[in-house]
Formats: C-alpha cells, sequence, structure tokens
C-alpha cells in the first residue's frame, strides 16, 4: 500500500496526542492547556489576541480557554489600556503556571524523545526543517 502524507500525518498527530494528553490529564491541564502554558514562557505579558495568534487558534478559543487556567492559579489576566478607550488583557504565568510548565516540558520532551528513537541529529533536524517547511506552506 503507497504511503499517502495525510494518512500518516494525521496518524502521527494523532498518536502524538495520546501519549502527551493522558500524561496532561493527570496533571489537571485540559487541552489547549499545555499549549497555551508552553506559548506564555516565551511571551510572557501577551495580550490575548498575540497569544491566538502564536497558539494558532482563534482568539475565541483562547478565550474560552483562560477562566479555567486563571481558576487554577496558572495564569493572571491584567487589563491594560494600550490607548484612549482602548483596553486589552495581558496574560502572564503565575508560579504555579510556571512550574506547570516545566511538567509539561518534560512530557513534551520525552514523548519527543520517543518520536526520534534511532534518528541521528542530522537526520532530526533535517526532518523538522522539512516539516517546518510543509507547516508554512500551509499558512
Amino acid at each position: 500500500m503507497k504511503k499517502r502524507f495525510h494518512k500518516l500525518l494525521v496518524g502521527t498527530s494523532n498518536l502524538h496526542y495520546r501519549k502527551s494528553t493522558s500524561q496532561f490529564s493527570a496533571l489537571g491541564l485540559s487541552p489547549g492547556q499545555p499549549k497555551i502554558l508552553e506559548t506564555l514562557i516565551d511571551l510572557e505579558g501577551c495580550m490575548q489576541k498575540e497569544l491566538a495568534e502564536a497558539c494558532e487558534v482563534e482568539p475565541a478559543t483562547i478565550t474560552s480557554i483562560l477562566p479555567g487556567m486563571e481558576k487554577n492559579d496558572l495564569i493572571k489576566r491584567e487589563t491594560i489600556v494600550n490607548a484612549p478607550g482602548k483596553r486589552a488583557l495581558s496574560v502572564r504565568l503565575t508560579e504555579k503556571g510556571k512550574a506547570m510548565e516545566r511538567e509539561v516540558a518534560t512530557i513534551f520532551h520525552d514523548v519527543e524523545e520517543e518520536c526520534f528513537r534511532g534518528f541521528t541529529e542530522e537526520e532530526k533536524e533535517t526532518f523538522l526543517s522539512l516539516l517546518e517547511r510543509v507547516h508554512n506552506n500551509m499558512k
């Protein structure tokens, strides 16, 4: 049977999702929250709109996920006045959120190690470079 790109991509994504999601669930994280934690490490204090763009989701998706994260003391949202009459919400990780992000990073690292078992560093870098190109073509 001929290998089809879409089947391999979807199948790999599903396997990766199942491996990592079960571990995230054990930490009390819902789907979407690990990506937000990981993104906020690099974009500390960003606006919700910027967070949505960085996570490649709709702003409404971020708006629906953040209240639960705030309730669990993973993030803090602050109203920022960035122009007269214009307000936006800035999102920051709390100390608990930073600690949780470290656990998320460990899970992502471990799953990635499993994915690339038997690959040389050069093969891994080539694969990631090519996958990044595919990703950018789809934007």
